[in-house]
């Protein structure tokens, strides 16, 4: 796949995210289906770091040290900021790199994945979906108005 449209599938894919955060109930932020899953709040700020920042790391082999305690929290509103940044930031870091070095360019993450920038791009938008599934779900579980088209077309 060409860069920009690798860049767009993923912009598409936050389409659905970004209606899914708009139905999120301010006061169920702390709510998880069971205790050691994440909360609302932390699936969002989770989630909604993209898929750019993770490429953008990637890239430049810039990853932040992995911080100790509570896993961060945010509300759909800041989720929504987030992703506008993480879409502007995968924007940047297509249009700088080359169609050789996103098809080629081999890259690997401190935790041991490794493969091609676009590889592993398809690695992280994946992760991404996954997350997309839970906010869905963690939504249906509230018992909130969700069906297919909520989830793959926003």
């Amino acid at each position: 796949m060409k860069k920009e449209a690798f860049c767009q599938y993923c912009i598409d894919s936050y389409r659905p995210v970004e209606n899914m955060l708009k139905m999120v109930p301010p006061d169920k932020l702390n709510w998880k289906p069971e205790e050691n899953f994440m909360s609302v709040g932390e699936l969002i700020a989770h989630l909604c770091d993209g898929v750019g920042g993770e490429l953008k790391m990637l890239v430049t082999n810039n990853w932040p040290a992995h911080p100790e305690g509570p896993m961060p929290s945010c509300s759909a509103s800041e989720g929504l900021a987030k992703l506008e940044k993480d879409k502007a930031v995968l924007r940047e870091l297509i249009a700088g790199i080359s169609e050789e070095d996103f098809a080629n360019r081999e890259a690997a993450t401190p935790w041991g994945a490794s493969g091609t920038i676009e590889k592993m791009g398809f690695y992280f938008k994946e992760h991404f979906t996954n997350h997309k599934m839970q906010l869905f779900t963690y939504l249906k579980l509230l018992g909130l108005p969700v069906n297919t088209q909520t989830l793959y077309v926003g």
